[in-house]
């Protein structure tokens, strides 16, 4: 279950990683596997090719995995480092499933970033951990000040 993170909430001995880009190039790329592929395909509607390429969704040409979406590069930083927090602000709808439907990961944004198909989620605030089953409770929640 993903675990949501707003203003003044994240722990002080947790820092947030917000430029999902330069995260991914620099460390996720080097720890992506079959299980990416999937990710991959439901958010960019491409093909994984092998850890470092894969085919666009156009032609088919082979690019560089650095061709991918912010919300899928961002996707798979959670999935692949899921005891840090990433800032999902840069993330479109397909991405956002993608992320509420994954079984761990921390997540951060400012304002409400929910996908309608949400599950359940932990979300954290200053007066403790709660679970939401309800896109409406959690965007009721993410409005409220602690």
């Amino acid at each position: 279950m993903i675990t949501v993170y707003k203003k003044k909430t994240v722990p002080k001995t947790m820092e947030v990683v917000r430029i999902n880009d330069v995260y991914f190039n620099k460390n996720t790329v080097g720890m992506l596997d079959q299980r990416a592929g999937d990710v991959i395909s439901r958010i960019d509607n491409s093909q994984m090719l092998d850890q470092y390429s894969i085919a666009s969704r156009f032609d088919g040409t082979r690019l560089n995995i650095d061709k991918l979406s912010t919300g899928c590069k961002t996707a798979l930083n959670i999935m692949y480092n899921p005891d840090l927090i990433f800032d999902i602000a840069e993330c479109g709808e397909n991405a956002l499933e993608a992320i509420y439907a994954m079984e761990s990961g921390k997540v951060y944004c400012d304002y409400p970033m929910i996908a309608f198909t949400m599950k359940e989620v932990e979300a954290v605030d200053s007066r403790g951990l709660h679970v939401f089953k309800d896109y409406e409770e959690l965007r009721e929640w993410w409005k409220d000040e602690n």
